[in-house]
């Protein structure tokens, strides 16, 4: 069984330390062993995490819908001569939510079926018709970010019936009715709050991604009585959730939907922000990120990723115990002979294809990186190795 603890012990052993620490005493940082692998642990799991498309770590989400431009159908608004908040960054037609737990964005790849019966495609990726088999290639897109308000805290007007502890309740959208003040980005020399002459949000346009919460407590039938915020952005002091260009009109705010069978629960929200939020930007309605994952259980872990992650901590903490850049470099050669291995038997475990994208398909604006001809190519940039200490 592996878990923190047996990891960090892995990793002293690798450079001749005759310490061991426990449970306790990395829960506590009563050892400077301990404190000193508590310093660097997640940040060198995360990191070597983003070095491959580690099948142990490799995962596929539908991301949340946040906005979109005008002409598509998420956003019914009439043509608008200057670009404004509220759509996506130029010249995107589509932005997303990040997952929470993505720690590098690999692929986009189109749904199964798009719901859009037209069929007549908006951008370069496929936005028509309604297809029943998997629909091509990785579509280009990027990151990048974006500022929202969000919500940090809600409570609970009515608690509804038949909820459960666990539960997540997506808040509903409030549809945008009349032109609302774009207070993230007013017009130059315009008072906030005051709707003329300031560029605004029209009528019928995307809101963002709407708050979610998870259940803390209910009491009798299921009703909701505490909800924590399900958080938009990992690691923040205080979690917040939803994306939103501007606030809702009106509170107490509806349930949309619940992953359990709750119905009819209400909240009145307190909001943070204006603040920066990572974003997936693509010309894909209904988009699919494949990425990879932060794992946080050792155990899911390849056993050769397991041997890599534990000398790569030992050459950390062989120069932060010891000094020793010397051996902490000999440490890193083993790790970067491991990674080297770790990634060959990841990529041969199943079906790879590496095709590199002839002229006569770049020509026609699709140059993904060796990845064009189906969904068993690899497509990443499998990187540098571990740099040593100089």
């Amino acid at each position: 069984m592996a878990d923190q603890t047996s990891m960090v012990n892995r990793a002293l052993q690798t450079f001749g330390s005759r310490t061991t620490v426990t449970a306790a005493q990395l829960a506590n940082n009563s050892l400077n062993e301990a404190i000193q692998a508590n310093l660097i642990y997640t940040p060198m799991r995360r990191r070597l995490l983003r070095m491959a498309p580690w099948a142990c770590a490799f995962n596929t989400q539908t991301l949340n819908f946040i906005t979109a431009v005008y002409g598509t159908p998420e956003n019914v608004t009439s043509a608008q001569n200057i670009w404004v908040k509220g759509q996506p960054a130029p010249p995107w037609a589509y932005a997303y939510q990040y997952p929470i737990d993505c720690l590098r964005a690999v692929w986009v790849t189109p749904q199964t079926a798009t719901g859009f019966a037209s069929g007549i495609p908006i951008t370069t990726a496929v936005t028509g018709g309604a297809p029943t088999f998997w629909q091509g290639p990785p579509v280009k897109y990027s990151v990048g970010v974006d500022q929202f308000f969000n919500v940090t805290a809600a409570a609970v007007v009515a608690g509804g019936t038949g909820y459960a502890i666990g539960d997540i309740i997506v808040l509903a959208l409030q549809p945008n009715t009349s032109i609302v003040t774009n207070v993230l980005n007013p017009t130059p020399g315009s008072v906030i709050g005051t709707l003329t002459g300031i560029v605004g949000f029209p009528i019928g346009s995307p809101q963002g991604a709407a708050p979610m919460f998870k259940v803390t407590g209910v009491g009798g039938g299921g009703a909701v009585t505490a909800v924590v915020p399900y958080p938009a952005t990992r690691d923040e002091d205080v979690p917040f959730t939803g994306s939103l260009y501007y606030q809702y009109a009106a509170q107490p705010v509806a349930q949309n939907y619940t992953t359990g069978a709750g119905s009819g629960a209400t909240f009145n929200l307190t909001y943070g922000g204006p603040g920066d939020q990572r974003v997936i930007l693509t010309n894909q309605e209904f988009a699919i990120l494949n990425y990879v994952r932060d794992v946080t259980d050792e155990n899911i872990f390849d056993d050769d990723f397991q041997e890599a992650f534990a000398l790569i901590l030992g050459a950390r903490l062989c120069v932060a115990l010891t000094g020793d850049k010397q051996l902490a470099n000999l440490k890193i050669a083993e790790a970067n002979a491991m990674i080297t291995e770790a990634r060959s038997t990841d990529a041969n475990e199943g079906l790879k294809v590496n095709d590199v994208t002839p002229d006569w398909l770049r020509i026609r604006g699709i140059d993904f990186v060796e990845d064009y001809s189906g969904p068993y190519n690899t497509g990443f940039n499998w990187g540098a190795i571990w740099p040593g200490y100089t």
